[in-house]
């Protein structure tokens, strides 16, 4: 082999992995591109000041300017909440039937004009403005919902939202489903989306096979589990 072959062999190298990336790239934006269309103009929204409450089944539903939130606490201790009428089937998250609600947990008022649930295992305090905490019964924060805020196309269409969360400052994040860089969530932002990079693939290359909005949580206050039962792109 003299100097020429070994160019051409490094040459030949390079060529395929640059072929298997631009593959890999070219297959993700086309998936993108088929399922998400262009949106046009949209008009921003946020639920807007509570306006009322109605008990239910371990919890019930408060309701506000331009939104309702359900709350249900199951028997295991579990906390199912969700906007806007959707009920806990079919779920991703739940193999069967949907738990039993805590018939002891009740809706009732609490500071400064919001609600709260109170239960055996846990706290769900509901803000004015749509904020969601969960705390133990001891009052310790877990976890905390910001008001969820949603574009609605002003020609129609599906919606899209954000919802961001706050968890002690010692916290640390687990989950998402496959992931090329491993189930612990470092710095960084991730997609929820599946894709098959072919071949081999490094940390760089998610989101992989199956990704799933689940999010385990470990810090000293307590660890928890959040499911965020979406099917879509995020």
């Amino acid at each position: 082999m003299d100097g020429r072959d070994l160019v051409r062999r490094v040459r030949l190298v390079g060529s395929v992995r640059g072929l298997r990336t631009v593959r890999s790239a070219w297959r993700r934006r086309s998936a993108d591109a088929a399922a998400l269309p262009a949106r046009g103009a949209e008009r921003a929204r946020v639920p807007g000041a509570v306006t009322g409450a109605e008990p239910g089944p371990g919890g019930g539903v408060v309701r506000f300017a331009r939104s309702e939130l359900r709350i249900r606490v199951s028997v295991g201790g579990a906390v199912f909440w969700a906007w806007d009428g959707a009920e806990p089937l079919p779920s991703y998250a739940v193999a069967g039937e949907a738990p039993a609600p805590d018939e002891r947990a009740v809706l009732e008022p609490g500071k400064d004009g919001g609600w709260q649930v109170v239960a055996e295992r846990l706290t769900v305090v509901v803000s004015r403005t749509g904020a969601v905490e969960l705390r133990t019964p001891g009052g310790v924060l877990l976890r905390r919902e910001l008001p969820p805020r949603w574009w609605e196309p002003v020609g129609g269409g599906p919606v899209r939202w954000v919802q961001r969360s706050e968890v002690p400052a010692d916290a640390r994040f687990f989950g998402l489903g496959g992931r090329a860089g491993g189930p612990r969530l470092r710095d960084g932002v991730y997609g929820l989306w599946n894709t098959d990079p072919g071949g081999r693939f490094g940390p760089g290359d998610d989101p992989l096979y199956l990704t799933m909005p689940v999010q385990m949580v470990v810090s000293d206050a307590g660890t928890h589990l959040a499911f965020h039962d979406n099917s879509w792109a995020g």
